[in-house]
């Protein structure tokens, strides 16, 4: 049985400015909070159904409610057995790149940002770094929607102007815009970081002053434009198009 603290403290990580104070954040599922587990991510407390299996490694952090109590605290409309509140990373600048890179200039959607991430991950992206005014990364619909991601793709928030400014001439900065080259037919080297911006607007003026190589995904139907978590998975295959082809295989 949890606390009136506790039920408290953990009600606040709602919140984007308790999370951000207590360095903390809600993880829920079975699935998210065994992903969380085996990427070595540090957990405050466990709260779980009697039906839940206690991992070993969790047990000593765990309370075990009812599935009211469960609800009372849970930021899903429906709890699903399990949910901890799990420690935050410490922050760190991104290194230079030396693979592909995403960079997300003022995307706001949490299931976007969710999105983004789950394609990063599956796509072998090194990094997401992300502009102060995205939406955050431990918001518990972005946890959410990257259905494990968040725990193995490293995030960093940054201002891009001088992020993008101090990446040396031989890392690739393309943008996407709908006016650019087409992004098929344009080389893909890498080291290189692939931009995208806020769902309205786009790229930032001082985001799109420092892209090098503005590339667009060709429409061939109808549609004013993409969805920013279709565009970045869009763009990720079409960058990683080497080795998802791998070296035996012909081109036709």
């Amino acid at each position: 049985m949890l606390s009136a603290a506790e039920k408290k403290m953990i009600r606040t990580l709602h919140r984007k400015s308790e999370r951000q104070e207590r360095r903390l954040f809600l993880v829920e599922g079975p699935t998210l909070v065994r992903e969380a587990l085996d990427a070595g991510w540090a957990f405050e407390r466990v709260v779980a159904t009697a039906g839940w299996p206690v991992p070993p490694a969790l047990a000593s952090a765990c309370v075990t409610v009812s599935q009211d109590e469960l609800g009372a605290v849970s930021a899903m409309e429906a709890p699903n057995q399990v949910l901890a509140a799990v420690r935050m990373p410490d922050e760190a600048p991104p290194p230079q790149p030396s693979g592909l890179v995403l960079c997300l200039d003022d995307v706001q959607d949490p299931g976007n940002l969710g999105t983004i991430l789950r394609s990063a991950a599956w796509f072998g992206v090194e990094r997401v770094v992300c502009s102060p005014d995205c939406v955050e990364r431990f918001n518990p619909k972005v946890v959410q929607a990257s259905m494990g991601a968040v725990f193995r793709v490293p995030v960093h928030v940054v201002p891009l102007p001088a992020y993008l400014g101090n990446l040396p001439t031989s890392t690739a900065v393309a943008g996407a815009v709908l006016d650019g080259a087409n992004v098929y037919t344009v080389d893909h080297p890498e080291p290189a970081v692939l931009v995208l911006g806020n769902e309205a607007r786009g790229l930032s003026a001082g985001v799109m002053a420092r892209i090098r190589t503005p590339v667009t995904i060709p429409r061939l139907g109808s549609g004013e434009s993409l969805n920013v978590a279709m565009a970045a998975t869009v763009l990720c295959s079409v960058w990683r198009e080497e080795p998802l082809r791998g070296p035996s295989v012909a081109r036709l």
